[in-house]
């Protein structure tokens, strides 16, 4: 996917406007929480509503990760290896349209141009390294005391409506038909 000739700045465009997108859903989806809990909003629309924020993280999570992917191989580019004598030479390159992303290929910056691009890269086809592995972290043991059941909590069972198992009282399901109480 190419953005013409500024990819990171493009990018980035797109990462700010996705930014503020996934903000707008976050809001939205906390307030759809509260009437679903209130009841004024069915399990349908609720999870609707929970599969739209989720679309926008995925894809605010997905350009964040290829936007690290971008920054990396630009500096490998601008980077030259150590030669063999030990010294290494550095450059950063620097964007030569100086335009803020806005010669990309495509529509708008909105999540719908992000998600529906296919997510076709030819950088992300690369080797990168992996990060270098860490120390093993020591745990310290800890006795676990677990109390043992009150002789009132054994006799506060009921039976099931619909398969007449032996259930804790206050269960809301069975659990050996599934059932609800």
């Amino acid at each position: 996917m190419s953005f013409g000739v500024d990819t990171l700045g493009g990018l980035i465009e797109k990462l700010k406007q996705l930014v503020t997108e996934t903000q707008d859903q976050y809001e939205s989806f906390f307030d759809n929480t509260q009437l679903f809990k209130q009841g004024k909003m069915d399990n349908k629309e609720y999870f609707s509503k929970m599969g739209e924020y989720l679309v926008s993280a995925s894809a605010l999570n997905f350009l964040s990760c290829r936007i690290i992917l971008e920054i990396k191989t630009a500096l490998d580019k601008g980077t030259s290896r150590k030669s063999s004598i030990g010294d290494s030479q550095s450059s950063i390159p620097s964007s030569p349209s100086g335009s803020g992303g806005s010669g990309s290929s495509g529509g708008g910056f909105g999540i719908d141009s992000f998600v529906n691009s296919g997510g076709n890269s030819n950088s992300l086809n690369k080797d990168y390294d992996l990060p270098k592995p860490q120390v093993a972290p020591s745990f310290k043991p800890v006795d676990i005391v677990i109390p043992k059941q009150d002789s009132n909590t054994i006799k506060e069972q009921k039976n099931c409506i619909v398969c007449a198992a032996s259930i804790p009282k206050h269960a809301k399901f069975c659990n050996k038909c599934g059932n609800s109480q």
